[in-house]
């Protein structure tokens, strides 16, 4: 009886408990989303995207690491661009208030020159406004 009424008293705590943490108009929108970048719209495009993923709050997008080899199709020198992808983020209007309203996007990439995954959640944006 008494962890209902502490998830009543810590509202927080209740949606972490239920998951119910991001509106249901994001909740909606990222489903969305996902939906039409695995059809081939916006950044589905670029050649390295393999697929969008979205589930309990969290956008996931996959990549395929590019080849080291600069004669290889799409090849490029694979660099730790982290820092770059995290202030695009932090500093556009539209991520923001995604990211404040609870919204973690994740980025992995796949392939033997595969960075590390990068997750962009509020926390990663606290010195970049």
């Amino acid at each position: 009886m008494r962890t209902p009424l502490l998830l009543l008293l810590f509202p927080l705590t209740a949606q972490a408990f239920w998951g119910l943490s991001l509106p249901e108009w994001l909740d909606r929108e990222s489903k969305q989303l996902a939906q039409e970048l695995n059809k081939g719209v916006g950044q589905s495009q670029n050649p390295n995207f393999l697929k969008a993923e979205y589930r309990g709050g969290v956008m996931t997008f996959y990549y395929k690491a590019t080849s080291a080899d600069a004669l290889a199709p799409f090849g490029a020198v694979v660099e730790d661009q982290s820092e770059a992808v995290i202030q695009r983020y932090c500093q556009s209007a539209y991520y923001r208030q995604r990211l404040e309203a609870g919204l973690v996007y994740r980025h992995i990439y796949q392939g033997p020159n595969a960075p590390d995954s990068l997750t962009v959640n509020a926390a990663a944006c606290q010195g970049h406004y």
